[in-house]
């Protein structure tokens, strides 16, 4: 039996197929940006218990989850209320998240932002780190 999960996968191969952008011009663009903001560091550096706070619009299992979200601000009240990291939704077709919600995020606090998304290919990689990821989730 299919979910929606493996229509939401489906979505991201076929775009990573028709992606035709040369991986070396990619690869070479984050590698010239400056470095990115300690994610195990942070992660270490938490007494005890270190929170991943994720900043999500809507799940396609529940429907909408903050429709009038403003990243930025949310960004700040996770640290104020003591997150280690931020995990930002890019997915739009299926989330409602963009790369603008986690550059939002990411400028509006010092702590590291992972790109949550589908990342199926090389591409995806290089893409979050030139939106301004520090790191991205991978499940297996």
């Amino acid at each position: 039996m299919r979910t929606y999960l493996d229509a939401i996968l489906d979505h991201h191969r076929q775009r990573a197929e028709a992606d035709d952008r040369p991986l070396g011009l990619l690869v070479t663009a984050a590698h010239d940006l400056p470095p990115t903001r300690g994610f195990r560091q942070a992660i270490m550096a938490s007494d005890g218990l270190a929170v991943v706070a994720e900043i999500k619009r809507r799940s396609p299992s529940k429907g909408p989850l903050f429709a009038d979200l403003d990243p930025a601000r949310l960004a700040r009240q996770y640290v104020a209320g003591g997150a280690a990291c931020l995990s930002v939704l890019t997915d739009e077709d299926h989330f409602g998240g963009s790369v603008a919600d986690l550059e939002a995020a990411r400028e509006a606090v010092d702590i590291p932002v992972i790109r949550k998304d589908f990342t199926v290919s090389l591409h995806d990689i290089c893409d979050a780190r030139l939106m301004g990821a520090d790191c991205v989730l991978l499940i297996a």
